[in-house]
C-alpha cells in the first residue's frame, strides 16, 4: 500500500470509498510480493497492481462488488485453477489476494510512519467472521501475541500471514524503516551509487573524513553526509541484518579499521572495492587484526557483479545488482524461518 498511499489519502479526503486487493501470500514464481496492492475508488478510478497485469481485471471486478456492498473475500490464482487462462496467470506460481473495503482510519498513522521512517504494521483479518477488519500495530509488544508476531515481521522488513493456535489467519503488512546503506569514500563511483541506492529503497549515508568532498552539490541524493572516519562512524551507527556497507576507498588506513567492525557486526551485506593487490594486502591486515575465515567470507571483494563494468555508472549498476542478489538470498532465508508464524495465545 505504500506505493499508492498518497492517492489513497486524496481519494478518501475527497469522500470516496475505496476497495483494496492486496497480495497476502505468494507461492512459487509470481510478479509481486505480499503487500502489493491494487485500489479501486467509488468514482471508478484504479491505481496499483498485484501481478503486473495478469489478474488485475478479475481483482477490479471483485473490488467493485465490495464497493457495491458484497463482503470481502480471499481470491486464489494459480496454474491449477480452472479459470487460470481466463485471468492470464501463467508464470507458474500461486498468489492469494484479499479484496476488502479500506478502513480510512489506518491511512494517517501509516503515512506518518512512512514519512518519519518509523516501524508500523497493519493487520488484516482473513477469516469469514470479520474478514477485512484492519488494525494498526506500533510501539512496544506489551505481551500481546499478535503484536509480537507483527514486530517479528517488522524487524526483518517482511509482510506475511500469521496463524493463531485457534487456526485464525491474519495478514500482517509491515511498514519497516528503510534499511541503511553506508557508503565510504567520495569518488565519482560513490556519486553514481547514491541515487541507485535511493531507488532501491535504502536510506543512504556517505561518509568521508575529507570535508572538502562532503558537499550537497556532489551528493545531492544522499540522506546523510558525514565527515567522520569510517571506523568512527561505524562505531555508533545502527547496524542490523538489513544494513549494507560499501567500502569504496581502497586505502588500507580507511578499510582495515572499518572492515574490522563491519565484519563482526550484523550487517547483511559488506563489500569493498580494490585491485587484486589491495585485496590481498587488506586481507592480510584483517587477519592480523584477528578476523577469521568465517567473517572474511562475508566480504564481497571486489564489490559488484563481474559484468565488465568500467565507468562509475556501470560499476554502480554492478554493485546494485549484487545488493539485490544478496538481499533476495537473505530474504528467502528469513521468509522460510518465520512464514506462517504461530501466534501463541
Amino acid at each position: 500500500m505504500k506505493d499508492i498511499l498518497e492517492t489513497l489519502e486524496r481519494w478518501t479526503n475527497e469522500g470516496a470509498s475505496v476497495a483494496l486487493g492486496s497480495v497476502v501470500e505468494r507461492i512459487g514464481s509470481a510478479p509481486r510480493d505480499p503487500g502489493a496492492t491494487l485500489a479501486v475508488s467509488s468514482s471508478r478510478q484504479v491505481i496499483g497492481n498485484v501481478t503486473g497485469g495478469c489478474v488485475e481485471p478479475a481483482v477490479i471486478t471483485a473490488a467493485n462488488e465490495v464497493l457495491a456492498g458484497a463482503p470481502g473475500r480471499l481470491l486464489d490464482y494459480g496454474l491449477d485453477d480452472e479459470e487460470d487462462f481466463d485471468v492470464g496467470l501463467n508464470c507458474g506460481g500461486k498468489i492469494a489476494v484479499a479484496v476488502y473495503r479500506l478502513d480510512p482510519t489506518v491511512l494517517a498513522p501509516v503515512a506518518e510512519a512512512v514519512r518519519t521512517d518509523q516501524p508500523l504494521a497493519v493487520t488484516l483479518r482473513l477469516e469469514d467472521d470479520g474478514f477485512g477488519e484492519q488494525a494498526v500495530v506500533s510501539g512496544s509488544v506489551n505481551g500481546d501475541p499478535l503484536s509480537a508476531a507483527a514486530h517479528s515481521l517488522l524487524e526483518i522488513g517482511e509482510s506475511g500471514i500469521v496463524e493463531t493456535t485457534a487456526g485464525e489467519k491474519i495478514f500482517v503488512e509491515s511498514y519497516a524503516p528503510r534499511p541503511n546503506l553506508y557508503i565510504f569514500g567520495a569518488s565519482d563511483h560513490v556519486a553514481a551509487l547514491v541515487p541507485i541506492g535511493k531507488f532501491l529503497g535504502y536510506r543512504v549515508t556517505v561518509a568521508d573524513p575529507r570535508k572538502v568532498f562532503m558537499t550537497r552539490e556532489r551528493f545531492p541524493d544522499a540522506d546523510v553526509l558525514s565527515d567522520e572516519w569510517p571506523d568512527q562512524f561505524l562505531s555508533h551507527a545502527p547496524i542490523d541484518a538489513r544494513t549494507a556497507i560499501c567500502m569504496m576507498t581502497h586505502h588500507l588506513k580507511f578499510d582495515v579499521p572499518a572492515l574490522k567492525l563491519a565484519l563482526t557486526s550484523r550487517a547483511g551485506f559488506i563489500g569493498a572495492i580494490g585491485s587484486e593487490k589491495t585485496r590481498a594486502d587488506r586481507t592480510a591486515k584483517l587477519r592480523e587484526e584477528g578476523i577469521g575465515d568465517a567473517d572474511l567470507a562475508r566480504l564481497h571483494a571486489p564489490i559488484g557483479i563481474r559484468l565488465g563494468a568500467r565507468t562509475p555508472e556501470e560499476v554502480a549498476v554492478s554493485i546494485a545488482a549484487q545488493l539485490i542478489e544478496a538481499n533476495q538470498s537473505a530474504r528467502a532465508t528469513r521468509v522460510a524461518r518465520i512464514a506462517r508464524a504461530t501466534v501463541l495465545q
